[in-house]
């Protein structure tokens, strides 16, 4: 949870879910922001991607297509490491995901934004190392705080400026190819009930499990959205699940709250 969704919301109209949930859907959330009078631009808050995602690890491709349409790219990074994560080796990473998916991706526009910033420690190197691997990449780096709006407003007038400069960009649409065999239906699955815990089962889940990044706080909430799609909380209510009890998807365990 880097903060994209936190930086949507206090720099346009938008309301993006920013609080925990079972695990936001695979589409964009969208704002309007407004810099001053005549100059506003949309942007769009995406939903994180993983390593392999280039090679439709998760729900990569799905997330890449919708960056391929942004002309210019702001790049959110936590460099407090608050989740114990290095955000160098992250930006590293989300960086070569873009390349690998393509060269005109890998080489759009692009601004680092440091956020949360307030909660570095003070003997924590992270801003320094982070800076000199944006300056490598040819990336402006703003320091921003999108908690307390620290920098935000500065960073969407870059933004706003940079977008002046900039053409549209050019969008290739993938060739049709027609479905050889028959979907999984995504509703399919099965419920067993032992005591307490509640085992689902169901091919389309198992792929899910196996490739969605848990650890990923917008690809929890898009997990959670398609279990709600399918119906299979509706179907645990009608079985009678408690709160407190425990479902199993392959492994994947987590507490049942309504």
């Amino acid at each position: 949870n880097v903060g994209k969704s936190t930086l949507l919301s206090v720099t346009s109209n938008a309301r993006p879910k920013i609080a925990n949930y079972h695990f936001t859907t695979l589409f964009p959330n969208l704002g309007v922001i407004y810099v001053e009078e005549g100059v506003s631009f949309v942007m769009a808050d995406i939903p994180g991607i993983i390593e392999g995602a280039a090679e439709g690890a998760g729900l990569g491709h799905d997330f890449l297509r919708h960056i391929d349409r942004c002309r210019l790219l702001v790049h959110v990074v936590d460099v407090s490491g608050s989740e114990g994560r290095d955000p160098v080796e992250d930006f590293h990473a989300i960086n070569q995901e873009l390349h690998d998916y393509s060269v005109d991706l890998g080489d759009r526009p692009m601004i680092v934004a440091a956020n949360k910033c307030d909660l570095l420690p003070p003997d924590s190197d992270n801003l320094e190392r982070l800076r000199a691997a944006a300056k490598e990449a040819g990336c402006e780096l703003y320091e921003i705080s999108a908690g307390t709006t620290q920098g935000t407003r500065q960073l969407m007038q870059v933004v706003a400026r940079k977008l002046k400069e900039l053409p549209p960009v050019t969008i290739y649409e993938p060739e049709y190819v027609e479905e050889t065999s028959a979907p999984v239906d995504p509703k399919d699955f099965e419920i067993e009930h032992y005591g307490s815990t509640w085992m689902v089962t169901g091919e389309w889940l198992s792929r899910m499990v196996e490739n969605i990044h848990f650890d990923d706080y917008e690809a929890r909430n898009h997990f959670d959205g398609l279990l709600r799609k399918a119906g299979l909380f509706a179907r645990l209510e009608e079985m009678g699940i408690q709160d407190g009890d425990t479902v199993d998807i392959y492994d994947l365990e987590f507490e049942y709250q309504r």
